[in-house]
């Protein structure tokens, strides 16, 4: 298949093709072990929690675990997927008017087509931390401030939503990021400096010069999913703070509030979001939380998505920062169960005593054998 995937290198002092080849290998190194450590730190993290409401938390219903389950089964499938993967986000820029994004598979090495599949599913994954929070928050929003709480029509609606929104975004974004022939002749020595061997990578760029009606598909396909994104980005924020807002309203109202679920939403209200009307202690705690629930995804999601991603399509974001600032996308499952673990009491206390059991049997078992 030809196309003209981007113009004749005409300048090649103005171009950049990725980090400088010094530098790229150092780069894939930090990729590679920060991926790693991240990844394993996630999925022990995310297991032990899991095990803690499931087998621990007297007090979580049915619904709370079965949410809980989710979040964090994508938790993990995430950060296997960047394990295996370990994806670098490269600038791409030659004049006179090209300039687009690489992902390169710097993790385990397979066959060109089956690392591309990889490469798409840890993008895949990584989306779906974007839609997560705000999902999470619609569940505590219907089962706090409605009286008959969850049903199966609220679960087929964020089900809708969610593969709706996967579809416009990654899905689009995968499919027009599949490298063409040309593409991998003129880059593959782009891609391969990073470890030094074939590697492969995906590509996506708003300026290549199309001829051909697949190619356009494509251009059409890649701002369809940049436009799914951005939208993505401003409902996430809108959902949130809706919900908030009304779930707040509704605690406030203490008098049409079954106690049950006034101490349902105070139990939860440690995991998802705030409360008003509790003590100023417990409150200054619950809005701190608040706060780093909004900001922890803008952070280590979000921003360096569209700094990194994003940007580099349209030539405005190049640079070492477009490298590096990828590598905080693989702690967000880390610092969100850490959270829950910190501010959640009751998962904290349930594992405690846990442990506390075990050594207790254990110095035990200890005294009876020195008896005998």
């Amino acid at each position: 298949m030809s196309t003209t995937a981007a113009p004749e290198n005409d300048n090649g002092s103005s171009n950049q093709i990725g980090p400088p080849i010094e530098l790229a290998p150092i780069i894939a190194n930090y990729h590679f072990y920060n991926d790693l450590i991240s990844g394993v730190s996630s999925i022990v993290l995310n297991l032990i929690l899991l095990f803690v409401v499931m087998k621990r938390v007297e007090s979580a219903t049915r619904i709370f675990q079965k949410v809980m389950c989710v979040s964090k089964l994508f938790d993990i499938l995430f950060s296997l997927s960047y394990i295996m993967t370990a994806p670098v986000f490269t600038s791409i820029a030659l004049k006179p008017n090209f300039s687009g994004l690489m992902i390169v598979n710097t993790g385990w090495q397979f066959n060109f087509f089956c690392s591309q599949l990889f490469l798409s599913a840890a993008l895949i994954l990584l989306t779906q931390q974007i839609f997560l929070a705000p999902w999470l928050y619609y569940f505590r929003y219907v089962q706090v401030c409605r009286k008959d709480g969850i049903k199966f029509i609220d679960v087929l609606i964020v089900i809708t939503f969610n593969s709706v929104f996967q579809f416009f975004t990654s899905i689009c974004f995968c499919y027009a990021s599949v490298p063409t022939d040309s593409d991998i002749d003129l880059l593959k020595e782009a891609a391969n400096k990073f470890m030094g061997t074939t590697s492969a990578f995906l590509l996506l760029s708003y300026t290549k010069q199309y001829h051909i009606w697949k190619e356009r598909i494509s251009q059409v396909v890649s701002v369809i999913s940049a436009l799914g994104y951005v939208l993505s980005l401003v409902l996430s924020i809108l959902i949130m703070v809706f919900c908030t807002i009304k779930i707040n309203l509704k605690v406030r109202e203490s008098r049409n509030i079954s106690a049950n679920l006034l101490l349902l939403q105070k139990r939860a209200n440690r995991i998802l979001l705030t409360q008003a009307g509790v003590e100023n202690s417990v409150k200054c705690i619950f809005i701190k939380l608040l706060i780093f629930q909004f900001f922890c995804p803008l952070i280590f999601i979000q921003f360096p998505f569209y700094y990194s991603v994003l940007g580099p399509i349209v030539g405005m974001s190049q640079g070492l920062a477009t490298d590096l600032l990828p590598l905080l996308f693989a702690w967000t499952p880390v610092i969100n169960t850490l959270v829950v673990f910190i501010l959640n009491a009751e998962i904290r206390n349930a594992l405690v005593r846990k442990q506390k059991r075990i050594t207790v049997t254990s110095d035990v078992r200890r005294s009876v054998v020195k008896a005998n």
